[in-house]
């Protein structure tokens, strides 16, 4: 259906084309500005009506095939250019020909058309060839002699990037994202670099402003609208995440990595069975993808198929023994299934670490009960106990999700300090209020904040987030501007205080 959908849209710009009667240079000129506002699709249609009336034009052919390699339809842009005469393999075809044949796979034949680069962007396809062959030694020589060529080195300085992310070299892959971004702040490539940098640095929300701007800048671009959404997903805007899926499906309607994105917000919002329908029909496609199998298994484990949910983790924590969540949902599925020996054996060595998840214990004392296990006692006990290291990695994970504006993912973190340790933390209630109220829990936050600020009445920062909820959320206006301005005083130098109260005075 949605092919037909674009199939009929697509008539209905040829039709009002040829209603416009725009002569074929009018037509190329806004192929160009259609491409120049990345609208592809637009540009194809000026340009295929441009060529039915001047059929042979080069300038049209060629840009026609730059617009087809920019759709990504490396087959349809060697056609086009297999119509531009005279030319051949030479001079300002061969770039465009041997990024065709790079798309379609041909990386040595791309090589062979390219010849020795002669620009900076010529030297980027290269590089991109002789990644796909592999060969990552051939591909940073090419990168590293494409930086001294002419011309924009945007896309070249983002495959640099990927490459430095690839090697674990995170910091320096951020760097040459952002030269990237100074060669040409609208490159879809160097704008995709810049957000999966971040990303890989933990920085969520510059990781969503990148891929916001690509998805502006770039709307037909898949890499970006999925960007966008998972970086939504992962931000827990699952409301934003769904509207942003709709149009992530139509872009590409049979991804498996849009049905995952689908089966993960489903999760994330208790509705299992909609996952596991989602994922049981492309099962799979599935088996590359550890991430995926572990979405598929939380889905059947939580839908009652503890038999299948343990046939799909069971492979993945023989691969990866490392990685807690496969191995702790394969300790539930063979506790759910009533084999509480194997699930013993398959969680004790994570209850047994000093930093155990409440979890991990809960399913370890769970299934030494059943077994007669002396250690269940003592798994049960150390449920609701923190340990230094515990506590120390939950607030690592609860303060990186503060600053990342996964509001929900704080709250359930320092929900749990706070549930765990028996003298209440001032500063951990106050950012439990604070994440609360940015969901829109404006009663719990204000009972958290105070009693934060019974603790610790002058802890300007404290102050702060109180008086600035009660003030926001209208609970209590007077009482919350009368601590912000204890805040100010305890803090003179800090702005961001002096601006809530400022703000807040203006009402």
């Amino acid at each position: 259906m949605t092919n037909v959908r674009h199939s009929i849209l697509a008539l209905a710009s040829f039709g009002l084309l040829t209603a416009c009667g725009l002569a074929p240079e009018e037509k190329i000129a806004e192929a160009e500005a259609s491409y120049a506002a990345h609208d592809y699709s637009a540009a194809k249609v000026y340009l295929v009506s441009a060529l039915e009336d001047k059929p042979g034009d080069e300038q049209a052919l060629l840009l026609l095939a730059k617009t087809y390699i920019a759709m990504g339809d490396g087959e349809g842009a060697l056609r086009v250019l297999e119509k531009i005469g005279g030319a051949g393999d030479a001079g300002h075809i061969a770039p465009s020909k041997a990024e065709a044949q790079l798309l379609m796979g041909n990386f040595d034949e791309a090589l062979a058309t390219l010849g020795k680069p002669a620009s900076a962007d010529a030297a980027r396809i290269a590089a991109l060839a002789y990644l796909g062959k592999s060969d990552l030694a051939a591909a940073k020589a090419a990168i590293a002699s494409g930086e001294s060529l002419q011309g924009n080195k945007a896309g070249l300085l983002a495959l640099r990037s990927q490459v430095e992310l690839g090697e674990g070299r995170t910091e320096a892959a951020l760097a040459t994202a952002q030269a990237a971004l100074k060669q040409d702040a609208e490159s879809l490539d160097a704008l995709l670099a810049s957000a999966r940098a971040h990303q890989a640095v933990n920085q969520l929300p510059a990781t969503l402003a990148a891929y916001e701007k690509a998805a502006k800048i770039h709307p037909q671009s898949y890499a970006a609208a999925y960007g966008l959404v998972a970086t939504l997903g992962d931000m827990g805007r699952y409301e934003d995440a769904r509207a942003g899926l709709e149009r992530l499906a139509s872009l590409a309607p049979k991804s498996i990595e849009v049905t995952h994105l689908k089966a993960r917000l489903a999760i994330a919002e208790g509705q299992f069975e909609k996952a596991r329908e989602l994922l049981q029909g492309v099962e799979a496609d599935l088996r590359q993808n550890p991430s995926m199998q572990v979405t598929y298994a939380t889905a059947l484990l939580r839908t009652g198929q503890n038999g299948l949910a343990r046939a799909w983790l069971e492979p993945l924590v023989k691969d990866y023994p490392g990685l807690r969540e496969p191995r702790r949902l394969l300790a539930e599925a063979q506790l759910a299934g009533g084999d509480a020996r194997s699930s013993l054996a398959t969680i004790r060595g994570l209850a047994e670490r000093p930093d155990a998840r409440p979890e991990e214990l809960a399913v370890a004392a769970k299934a030494a009960k059943r077994t007669g296990d002396p250690a269940a006692a003592r798994f049960a006990a150390r449920e609701t106990k923190a340990t230094p290291q515990w506590i120390g990695g939950e607030l690592a994970t609860a303060d990186t999700a503060l600053r990342n504006q996964q509001w929900r993912k704080a709250v359930t973190s320092y929900e749990a300090i706070a549930k765990r340790t028996t003298q209440p933390n001032a500063m951990v209630l106050n950012n439990l209020a604070f994440a609360k109220a940015q969901l829109g829990k404006n009663d719990e936050a204000i009972a958290i904040a105070l009693k934060a600020v019974a603790i610790a009445p002058d802890h300007p920062a404290i102050l702060d987030t109180a008086g600035w909820i009660l003030v926001e959320s209208g609970k209590d206006r007077a009482r919350g501007i009368t601590m912000l301005e204890k805040a100010a005083k305890l803090d003179p130098d800090n702005a961001a205080i002096a601006r809530r109260l400022a703000q807040a005075k203006r009402g």
